[in-house]
């Protein structure tokens, strides 16, 4: 019996150890098996970042466009000379041409003028303060019916084909007159007309009236020539290049005169050394 159970002892001893070996064979293989990298998902986790050495370029932003210093000049009183009108022409910079209804010349001026692509206005004659002086054709007057205002103006209208616009002829009185102003107004902003107010009273009402109406309107900043004298003339330009630059634009108005061609001549060059763009009257509008 005793010897039986050596024997099984032995046997279960050799197991153990047979076991014990295979075991250890196992592990030694395991460990030699490469394991995957396990990347933590915390704050160490990869950004995306551009690669070195490659920069992206910054968009260039265009600057602002400096904005020009503008001045128009109108030519008022037009209807009586063509050869005047085409001394003016012979300048080559843009005038506007605002012409009296009625007169021997009137409805060829304008048409010659659209065709050469100048603005073309309606001098529209009105009543002055002055009883003595005379508009001409055409004029409105303050004791006028309403209905006699809007017959008046329209013939005016029609006889100065091409027309974008009205300023006044004379008109020292009625520009005063409120009610006047605002039949002659509101019949123009129905008709897609501007409105320049020649100031030739301190007291005009035309301008803030025609703004108050909606029409595109504006108004004069100086007289070229009240003076024949050439001189006077060009002073007269220089102020209005003053002005221009310091409110970035200016109207003048001047008049079918020789010495009035002979001076805005001799300036132009002046325009162009100020950097001062001459323009039609309806692009420095409010």
């Amino acid at each position: 019996m005793n010897r039986r159970r050596r024997g099984k002892i032995i046997i279960w001893i050799l197991l153990l150890v047979l076991i014990t070996i295979a075991l250890i064979f196992l592990w030694i293989q395991w460990k030699q098996i490469p394991q995957p990298r396990i990347i933590p998902d915390s704050d160490n986790r990869e950004i995306a970042r551009p690669e070195k050495g490659i920069e992206r370029p910054i968009p260039e932003m265009p600057e602002p466009e400096a904005r020009k210093v503008k001045v128009a000049i109108v030519i008022d009183d037009m209807g009586y000379d063509k050869k005047i009108f085409k001394k003016f022409v012979d300048l080559g910079i843009p005038l506007t041409f605002s012409i009296l209804p009625g007169q021997k010349f009137s409805a060829g001026i304008a048409k010659e003028a659209r065709s050469l692509n100048y603005e073309v206005m309606l001098h529209l004659p009105m009543e002055p303060r002055n009883p003595e002086r005379n508009p001409g054709n055409g004029t409105i007057l303050t004791h006028m019916s309403q209905d006699e205002i809007l017959r008046q103006l329209s013939e005016d209208i029609e006889s100065v084909p091409y027309i974008a616009g009205v300023n006044n002829h004379m008109g020292s009185l009625l520009t005063e007159n409120q009610d006047v102003m605002n039949i002659i107004l509101e019949d123009l902003h129905k008709r897609g007309l501007f409105f320049i107010d020649s100031r030739t009273s301190p007291r005009s009402v035309a301008y803030e009236t025609a703004r108050r109406i909606g029409v595109r309107s504006g108004r004069r900043d100086v007289f070229l020539d009240n003076k024949a004298d050439i001189g006077y003339i060009k002073g007269q330009v220089d102020k209005v290049i003053r002005i221009a630059k310091q409110n970035g634009e200016a109207t003048a108005i001047g008049h079918p005169r020789a010495g009035t061609i002979a001076a805005i001549r001799e300036k132009i060059a002046d325009f162009e050394r100020e950097g001062i763009e001459l323009v039609p009257v309806s692009e420095v509008l409010d």
